[in-house]
């Protein structure tokens, strides 16, 4: 605010002069010579009563409107009296025509009020925006920790419910495959080890995410073997783009979710890459026992990735295929 209040003094101060010298010009009261003089003289005049209401705004930014008024008028009246005694000493010059001295030290005087009444105005339009440059900063600070907020809760939802389907599979496996059961768990306490560091983070780079979703399509694989089969094909330049955390989990886990398959009519998941964005595609097989899902971690991803990129997930639904298309974002 400081900085732009000097600057309107130093543009609005010449222009102003030009203004209040103009008339005698135009009509012969001042050579040109004595024209530049008025129009150097009068800028003068006019920075120093800006300069007197820029003390008053920045020390006293709290002062009401009408003390600031009067205090403005006394420094400005102040300054034009010391002025006015200074023209009398060049006055007393006898080499100087008094006339045209008298008019160029009397004009300033005269023009003062409303050249401070337009300081005032400039002044207060100054504080003004700056005020409300601030409030708008600050709403908006306040809108992006309220966004962080939705994601960090959004990310809580998505933790438990997770962990509670990764228990249900082990759970399974310990009744229908024993064997396996162990191998998962290993696999499963090293998958956990990404999602521990993870609720950190709300979008993390493409490789990253990747890593992680591979490492659940081999925890998935224990449990269906050739029932499911996954693909995926994404060019070594794109792995550095951010994408939602958990993203690419919840896409598998979805489609394991809502579809029934056997090694006879597996499950089809295919990832691909096309111009910043990533569709995760799978084949539609009708659900035999259908269970009461939730649909949390579909929802809670649309959410977090409205919040992230401002666009929501789309989504394709058709009769035999399903899939899902994510915006990724560059770092």
């Amino acid at each position: 605010m400081k900085k732009n209040l000097f600057k309107y003094a130093l543009i609005s101060s010449p222009i102003l002069a030009v203004y209040g010298v103009s008339p005698f010009y135009i009509f012969d009261k001042f050579t040109t010579s004595i024209f530049i003089g008025g129009i150097i003289g009068l800028s003068i005049n006019i920075f120093v009563v800006w300069l007197i209401n820029i003390y008053l705004t920045l020390n006293y930014p709290n002062l009401k409107n009408w003390k600031k008024f009067i205090l403005s008028y006394l420094g400005n009246f102040s300054f034009q009296a010391l002025f006015a005694v200074l023209g009398r000493l060049i006055r007393a010059e006898p080499k100087v025509d008094k006339e045209i001295i008298s008019h160029y030290l009397s004009h300033p005087l005269l023009t003062s009020i409303a050249f401070n009444a337009i300081i005032l105005m400039l002044c207060n339009s100054i504080v003004n925006a700056y005020k409300k440059s601030i409030a708008e900063e600050e709403v908006q600070q306040l809108k992006l920790q309220n966004s962080e907020a939705e994601k960090q809760i959004l990310l809580q939802q998505l933790q438990p419910h997770f962990l509670f389907n990764s228990l249900s599979v082990l759970k399974s496996l310990i009744h229908e495959k024993p064997d396996e059961a162990e191998n998962y768990t290993i696999k499963l306490s090293e998958f956990l080890r990404y999602s521990v560091k993870a609720p950190t983070k709300i979008a993390v780079e493409l490789k990253d995410e990747i890593e992680f979703a591979l490492g659940y399509v081999e925890l998935q694989k224990v449990r269906f073997e050739n029932a499911f089969i996954f693909n995926m094909t994404i060019p070594k330049e794109a792995m550095t783009l951010k994408i939602p955390v958990y993203a690419l989990q919840v896409l598998v886990e979805n489609a394991l979710k809502h579809n029934h398959f056997t090694e006879k009519n597996p499950l089809h998941l295919n990832i691909h890459y096309q111009n910043k964005t990533l569709t995760v595609k799978n084949n539609k097989e009708a659900i035999k026992e259908v269970e009461k899902i939730s649909g949390t971690g579909l929802i809670n991803l649309n959410q977090r990735h409205l919040l992230i990129t401002n666009k929501e997930i789309e989504i394709r639904n058709l009769e035999k295929e399903f899939s899902v298309t994510l915006q990724l974002l560059s770092n």
